[in-house]
């Protein structure tokens, strides 16, 4: 259970101190005087600590994201979090996993800000820059080559999500969880320890949620095409196709 969820309790001593709890009712930091001995650990020195820890800011009346801005909020990327309350509320968030925003319960407060009033909103926000400001324009060198003639490069582009060009980042904290990051060089999605807190957007929990995110915005690799010359011959009377 959060602390933020605890009742104030002023605990069995006389004196007065000034403090702050979070109210789940009001969803606010209030003002409430401790004894100065016991209580619990819904109790902060000033308002500032207790908002830190306990009140999940408001987003700024989201506003209307334009096509040409880069890059989405931070908190996109954040795990749905229903909160500590009970309620059955509908909300959405984006799931970074299937780059789509989803319907999910939350209960009522605390929780984070990836959680918004409707499937709009959050398709506004988050998904908007998707696959367009947000991708990566890799060029893939395509070969073709002729015998006895000089190879003829032909570039072809396609658009790669920028995560996935990310290099892979452990995080800060010291857990040793398995993901799965995509490795630009190999062209593949490969495990890594990752150690449960930072780290960057190039962090998926399974193989396919990486390949699916990754792998289909690449079209291959460096490929060499052999066009291999053909001869026309006329043997009795019919014309005949030989390889050479």
């Amino acid at each position: 259970m959060s602390i933020c969820a605890f009742k104030a309790d002023g605990g069995p001593c006389k004196a007065l101190h000034v403090r702050y709890h979070f109210d789940i009712q009001t969803r606010q930091c209030e003002i409430f005087n401790y004894g100065g001995c016991e209580g619990n650990e819904n109790n902060f020195l000033t308002l500032e600590e207790c908002q830190l820890k306990c009140v999940v800011p408001d987003v700024p009346e989201k506003k209307k994201r334009s096509k040409s801005q880069r890059g989405k909020p931070p908190y996109c990327l954040l795990e749905n979090d229903p909160g500590i309350c009970r309620g059955l509320i509908t909300r959405y968030f984006f799931n970074k996993e299937s780059m789509k925003c989803e319907k999910f319960q939350y209960g009522g407060c605390l929780g984070n800000q990836n959680n918004f009033h409707t499937l709009k909103e959050c398709q506004d926000t988050c998904e908007d820059n998707l696959h367009s400001a947000n991708s990566l324009q890799i060029t893939d060198m395509l070969v073709s080559t002729t015998n006895n003639t000089t190879p003829v490069v032909k570039q072809e582009s396609v658009l790669l999500p920028s995560l996935c060009v990310m290099r892979r980042d452990r995080g800060l904290c010291k857990a040793n969880e398995k993901r799965f990051f995509y490795n630009l060089t190999t062209g593949k999605c490969h495990p890594f320890s990752y150690s449960g807190c930072g780290g960057n957007e190039n962090n998926f929990t399974s193989r396919k949620s990486c390949l699916q995110m990754c792998k289909k915005g690449f079209q291959g690799r460096m490929k060499i095409r052999r066009k291999r010359k053909k001869q026309v011959k006329l043997i009795d009377g019919e014309i005949v196709i030989e390889r050479i």
